[in-house]
């Protein structure tokens, strides 16, 4: 699994190409993905694996690095404007202040 999962991460092959030649479905592979996120490998396996590729290949994994980074930033900021609007709405609606206020001390019961 994790070597099917850098195989991809690395962009020696495709998500559609590895469900063909490991004769795994998709679903599965982006599962697996998913469960072994990028964070999980780490600078030292990235060097290593980026050492036994040509500069071409070098060149389109990291520009996938960047695409999927790109794509995990613009998530995040989506959610976070959110949830923002969220606790916009609910205090607004509600009339529950939600959010702390800065320089709030905690009781001491």
């Amino acid at each position: 699994m994790i070597k099917i999962v850098k195989e991809i991460h690395s962009g020696i092959i495709g998500i559609r190409a590895a469900s063909v030649k490991y004769g795994l479905c998709r679903k599965t592979l982006r599962l697996w993905i998913t469960r072994l996120s990028v964070r999980n490998f780490g600078d030292e396996l990235s060097d290593q694996l980026l050492s036994g590729m040509t500069e071409d290949q070098k060149a389109k994994a990291i520009e996938k690095k960047v695409k999927e980074l790109t794509k995990a930033l613009e998530l995040a900021r989506l959610k976070i404007d959110s949830l923002e609007t969220m606790i916009k709405v609910t205090e607004e609606d509600l009339h529950i202040k939600i959010r702390k206020k800065a320089g709030t001390k905690q009781s001491k019961e």
